[in-house]
């Protein structure tokens, strides 16, 4: 017997949904997208989906396209965005929809990439924004804001019609891509807090405080949406706050997550158990996440780097705990907080934020940086992706002995499981105490249709801070059932008779599939091949990677087994003959009909090769990235210890992928135009190198340059006068103001056709 034996003994028999005939829109080519009761469907079949945030308001429009393709490398079926009113509308009646506010623009680059697009429009998004984006012209009008006042829902009216203008022949009736709007941000939750506009005494107004008056504001709110002409399949709405007199077929009710969103001193996080939490509406419709927690934003008290552990483990924790297929991320792609007017016109919640950054420690940073939590959280959403159909009939099951209590070391679990079938997830993670590895881990599930118990024929050792999802009776195709596997299911490739399917694990040690109602003579390419009562269970290893096939009463399956940090840096490639996988050790992603392969570094690096490798398809590859620039094209000028310019010395010179890392001491870096004085970026210490994409500013580089400024970390002391009487202040420098180092990188990459690593047979 395994030393760490986990047993589910309720018999799930799956859940039934019944449809929302009210709730969808049907595209221009007949497609019905619409929902039952537990989920999204297109025709009537399940339809998961992955959003992330990136907020167009927050990033260059000249960039906009690179971004987006990076949140479809990351697994992104949808992208949300809100749109902030105050921005749109900077005085009343005065309606700007141009450069980063033109919202159409970027709903129809979603489109032409492939992505479904989610606008969040307020009237008031949260999202560390002055006011929550509500326009600051506002304060001053007779009206009480967030609420069903007249006046105010006047206002608003006349801001959706703008907003329904820029969005018109873009919904999912009309062929195009945005399929949800949600209205609304953590009413009654979040604060708009006039103080940080006026400074002293101006109070906030959260909105309604009882649950009558917050159903009667969200219902206002979307029947002002509908007669402006913003018609969605989806209206959707956070559901904290006080919602639980909302009817029921009005909003998609939405979700949020955070395990370090502020400091967690102590123990665990509650957040690294399975539990499914408040959520009022289960079974009644669809449960969504919007806000599964990837970082925290940067403030002058908690300066965040979110570890990547604590990002999968929440998304993982949540999402398997409820019935859910829509997990969706908050904030995937950093970005950088505009400014108003005069450009000194700071747009942040709160004079402790950054005035500019808004980095959140996201998986892309705000310069468009993969991180490793971008890598770590790739192989779930291309599970949800792949394999959300066959969750969608699971219903939640808990083990018989589950964790509740943070501090318990045990492994955590949860089954989503349905007759014969299901997945098994865990989480082995400890945000602030580690758990431990487990050397000799099994399961013991019954099921509807049987018992269940894994593994058969080896040890399944998990290490301290992994999380994975195990399946139960997967179809494979080709008329071959799955019964159990040690390994996560990542893809499916090939076609009905000649399925493949792509599965990944830790590299140390061995993984093993049990198939049923096959014998050993049907199993070919695998040496260890055990015969069951119920088929066989192949053992493989994982550490290079393993692939054999099945053969099956429809055809024959190939199972394709591929170590997770494989997993973590892969592409799915879309060919003339079906969808093909690839990995490689450099940052790969999709454009058009090329992958490109790409690395930041050194500046003065030399060729380097990058590894590709096509898992059920054939032989490694490799591609040789051109070298870096040999020197810099920047002069520095050294102005002080804590102070420095840098212009182009080549103004002819390309400088659009060169990056810089800035080390320092001090409290916060900034950077400026130096022409105009006005500030581009900002970064609080966090006592490592400030990355900065320096092809970003390209022209002031050639004009009159950028300046860097390091400042200390100060006190604030009164100063009297010669009569005593307190009148002023004075800042008193604690600590070094310094710039320590400044490393040039480049990103430098090399675009493979498609049809070059998966030629046509």
């Amino acid at each position: 017997m395994p030393d760490t034996l986990i047993q589910f003994r309720a018999e799930a028999a799956g859940i039934t949904p019944t449809a929302l005939e009210q709730w969808g829109a049907t595209d221009p080519t007949g497609r019905r997208l619409s929902a039952n009761t537990y989920h999204l469907t297109l025709d009537d079949k399940p339809f998961p989906a992955v959003s992330g945030e990136l907020i167009l308001q927050r990033y260059p429009a000249d960039e906009w396209r690179d971004a987006l393709l990076t949140m479809r490398d990351a697994g992104c079926t949808v992208v949300s965005s809100y749109l902030f009113w105050g921005l749109v509308e900077p005085r009343a009646g005065e309606f700007d929809f141009t450069g980063s506010n033109d919202i159409r623009r970027f709903a129809e680059l979603c489109a032409e990439l492939g992505l479904l697009f989610a606008p969040r429009i307020g009237p008031f998004d949260n999202s560390e924004y002055l006011l929550g984006g509500l326009p600051p012209w506002l304060y001053g009008m007779p009206l009480v804001e967030r609420s069903n006042d007249p006046l105010y829902l006047e206002r608003v009216r006349l801001y959706f019609e703008k907003v329904a203008e820029q969005l018109r022949g873009l919904y999912w009736s009309d062929g195009g891509p945005i399929v949800i709007v949600q209205l609304e941000n953590e009413l009654s939750h979040a604060p708009n807090d006039w103080r940080t506009l006026f400074g002293y005494t101006a109070t906030d107004h959260r909105g309604p405080e009882d649950g009558a008056a917050f159903g009667a504001h969200m219902s206002a709110l979307r029947e002002t949406a509908i007669e402006a002409g913003i018609t969605p399949p989806f209206f959707a709405m956070t559901a904290w706050g006080l919602p639980d007199d909302v009817r029921s077929e009005d909003f998609l009710p939405t979700y949020g997550a955070y395990m370090d969103l502020h400091p967690q001193p102590g123990g665990n996080h509650v957040l690294t158990t399975f539990q499914a939490g408040e959520y009022p509406y289960r079974g009644q419709r669809p449960t969504a996440f919007c806000e599964l927690g990837t970082g925290s934003p940067a403030r002058a008290d908690y300066r965040s780097m979110t570890a990547a552990g604590s990002v999968v483990t929440t998304a993982i924790t949540r999402f398997a705990s409820v019935e859910s297929l829509f997990l969706g991320y908050y904030l995937y792609h950093g970005g950088t907080n505009p400014v108003r007017g005069d450009g000194f016109g700071w747009t942040t919640k709160g004079p402790d934020f950054p005035l500019r950054s808004y980095d959140f420690w996201a998986p892309v940073s705000e310069f468009g940086e993969r991180r490793e939590s971008f890598h770590r959280l790739l192989p779930l959403n291309l599970f949800v992706r792949e394999f959300g159909a066959d969750l969608a009939p699971t219903q939640v099951v808990e083990p018989q002995h589950p964790v509740i209590d943070p501090e318990d070391d045990r492994l955590r679990t949860i089954l989503r499981a349905d007759h014969g079938t299901g997945f098994l997830f865990y989480a082995n993670y400890g945000n602030n105490v580690p758990l431990p590895d487990r050397e000799d881990a099994g399961f013991e599930v019954a099921l509807a249709d049987g018992t269940v118990a894994f593994p058969r024929r080896s040890a399944l050792s998990i290490a301290s801070g992994a999380v994975g999802i195990l399946p139960i009776g997967l179809s494979l195709g080709a008329g071959l059932t799955l019964v159990s596997a040690t390994a996560q299911p990542l893809a499916r490739l090939g076609g009905d008779g000649a399925p493949v399917v792509v599965f990944h694990a830790d590299d140390q040690g061995d993984v093993e599939f049990t198939i049923a109602g096959v014998t050993t003579d049907e199993v070919t390419g695998a040496e260890r091949v055990f015969a069951e009562s119920d088929g066989v269970t192949v053992v493989v290893a994982v550490a290079d990677g393993a692939e054999f096939q099945v053969r099956g009463p429809a055809g024959t399956a190939t199972i394709v087994v591929i170590p997770t940090t494989h997993a973590e840096s892969s592409a799915l490639v879309p060919t003339a003959s079906g969808t093909r996988l690839l990995t490689t050790d450099a940052e790969v992603g999709r454009v058009d009909d090329t992958v490109v392969l790409s690395r930041i570094l050194p500046i003065g690096t030399a060729p380097s090769a990058a590894l590709i490798r096509r898992p059920g398809v054939g032989d490694d590859l490799s591609a040789t990235l051109p070298a870096t620039v040999a020197e810099p094209p920047i002069t520095v000028t050294s102005l002080s210890e804590g102070r420095a310019l840098l212009t182009a010395s080549d103004p002819a010179a390309d400088l659009e992928e060169l990056w810089l890392d800035v080390a320092y001491s001090g409290d916060i870096v900034r950077l400026f135009d130096a022409a105009t004085g006005l500030l581009v970026g900002d970064d609080f210490s966090r006592g490592i190198p400030w990355r900065v994409k320096l092809g970003r500013f390209t022209d002031q580089l050639r004009g009159a340059g950028l300046q860097l400024r390091v400042e200390p970390i100060s006190t604030r002391v009164e100063v009297p006068n010669d009569e005593g009487i307190l009148l002023d202040h004075a800042e008193r420098p604690v600590g070094d103001a310094r710039i320590d180092d400044l490393a040039f990188l480049q990103r430098v990459s090399r675009a493979v056709p498609i049809g070059d690593l998966f030629p046509e047979r």
